[in-house]
């Protein structure tokens, strides 16, 4: 598949490949890249707005979220075992 981030279609149709780890990316790429920020966030307007996309976006937010939480709880672990490790 090829991506382009100047089409918010494009994105869309990427996004759905893997919504769990897409999200994430295109967040990143809109920081990083702001050239293409605006696409970005059309693509992510239309995957909200559409009623086919929102619960496969709402199921990515939470895989989103439960992932950082699973993160927070290993750091958590490791600091426990060697505090050098605490920010």
């Amino acid at each position: 598949m090829i991506l382009n981030l100047n089409d918010p279609n494009s994105i869309v149709a990427w996004w759905k490949v893997l919504p769990e780890r897409h999200g994430p990316q295109l967040r990143a790429f809109a920081h990083l890249r702001p050239q293409f920020a605006f696409a970005i966030r059309a693509a992510m307007r239309a995957i909200k707005s559409d009623p086919m996309l929102r619960p496969l976006y709402e199921r990515s937010v939470l895989a989103e979220r439960a992932a950082q939480q699973r993160l927070e709880a290993a750091t958590e672990t490791i600091e426990q075992f060697d505090p050098r490790l605490a920010a």
